[in-house]
């Protein structure tokens, strides 16, 4: 017992004075308390950007320029009453939309009188740069009163020929929302798993170079060791204030994304994103065993680099591996399967993803999450205390 308390006592001595000599760091500072609000301002004003938008687009005028509107009197008068205000299309369109000079134009080409009056299939031709989310806004509302013009336009020479429209209708086609989500909601929140895993992989990274190759350069590294205590204990001491400053950076972060939430649910932003308190602590919790993880690899590597500038080459790539999975997933849905979360940082991923778009929990994903990240850790920190009792570790390599 007595032995177990000496070696709690030591570590705790380890862990201050690690702590006390890093919060001196404005860089340790910077990262853990300053980097992880950027990433939530950041995410914020893509958020009120995207939404004002698209908020914008549905409510204001929707102006058109047509070229060949002689040609369509009805279909422009269609246009007209649900409040289109048609312009002149300009002489080049396909130009004029390559450089921004319109979002889009409608093109009524020729022989379209003579295909409509004879009840044929008559062509509409829209010009258009997808590249821009503006266009897209308003191509989107422009294609949808085609399609009613051209519905409605069907169903008259349906019942003109004595056709019930029904007939040409075989299906009605009916979409439920089942997801909290709404619009383009589901797409920001998919965003936030990389911000965190990011933060986790850099909100201490600092504190671990420092700890181990800064000291090791400044040679206040070897009379440290050299202390009767064993290296397995100076190494956890250093870990846990690594672990500490991370978790800092982790909760900082966090409760950045909830104030900007209720900003954003607050405002007239077009969309309505605001996870619970509780998502937010689950997401914590669930963060924890991955903050060890990256901590533990952090200190390996420190360990093994022989400088302080390349251990800040190896450290400064380490977030970019983690962080991709979630960057792609933004994109590319994938459906958890149970294997995966024996994956550290991908399993996260997709479970901070859940709890964040508030679906429901799958205990047994986030057990094996838990459990195999915890595990991993373990190993990871005991090769971290056998490299530490090697000598060689003092210079490096």
């Amino acid at each position: 017992m007595l032995v177990v308390v000496r070696a709690v006592r030591n570590i705790w001595i380890v862990f201050l004075k690690e702590s006390i000599d890093n919060l001196r760091d404005r860089r340790s500072l910077f990262l853990a308390l300053i980097y992880p609000v950027i990433g939530a301002l950041l995410l914020g004003m893509l958020v009120s950007f995207v939404g004002g938008m698209f908020r914008g687009q549905g409510d204001s005028t929707l102006h058109l320029p047509v070229a060949g509107a002689e040609r369509a009197p009805a279909l422009i008068s269609h246009l007209e009453s649900k409040g289109v205000i048609i312009r002149p299309a300009p002489v080049d369109p396909r130009r004029a939309v390559r450089r921004g000079e319109a979002d889009a134009v409608l093109v009524i080409p020729g022989g379209h009188a003579e295909k409509f009056a004879a009840q044929r299939t008559a062509r509409l031709n829209m010009v258009v740069n997808a590249t821009r989310l503006s266009t897209v806004i308003k191509v989107s509302r422009v294609v949808g009163l085609l399609r009613d013009y051209g519905r409605e336009v069907g169903q008259q020479r349906l019942r003109a020929h004595g056709v019930d429209p029904g007939v040409a209708a075989p299906l009605e086609i009916r979409s439920t929302n089942v997801g909290r989500s709404r619009n383009l909601a589901g797409f920001f929140l998919n965003m936030l798993p990389p911000f965190i895993i990011f933060t986790i992989f850099v909100g201490g990274v600092y504190l671990a170079i420092d700890t181990t190759s800064g000291e090791r350069e400044r040679g206040s590294l070897e009379p440290l060791l050299a202390n009767p205590v064993p290296r397995w204990q100076f190494m956890l001491g250093k870990a846990m204030a690594t672990f500490a400053f991370t978790l800092t950076a982790v909760l900082v972060q966090l409760l950045a994304f909830k104030i900007m939430f209720e900003i954003v649910a607050a405002g007239e932003f077009g969309i309505k994103i605001n996870p619970g308190l509780g998502a937010f602590i689950g997401v914590a919790l669930l963060c924890l065993p991955l903050i060890g993880f990256a901590v533990a690899l952090q200190i390996i590597v420190a360990t093994v680099s022989r400088s302080y500038k390349e251990t800040q080459t190896y450290l400064g790539l380490l977030p970019l591996l983690p962080s991709l999975p979630g960057m792609i997933l933004v994109f590319v849905p994938v459906k958890a399967q149970i294997w995966m979360m024996a994956i550290p940082t991908f399993g996260q991923i997709l479970l901070i993803g859940r709890l964040m778009r508030q679906e429901t929990a799958v205990w047994l994903h986030i057990g094996v999450s838990v459990a195999a990240t915890t595990l991993i850790t373990t190993l990871l920190l005991a090769g971290a205390a056998h490299l530490y009792n090697r000598d060689r570790m003092l210079f490096g390599g």
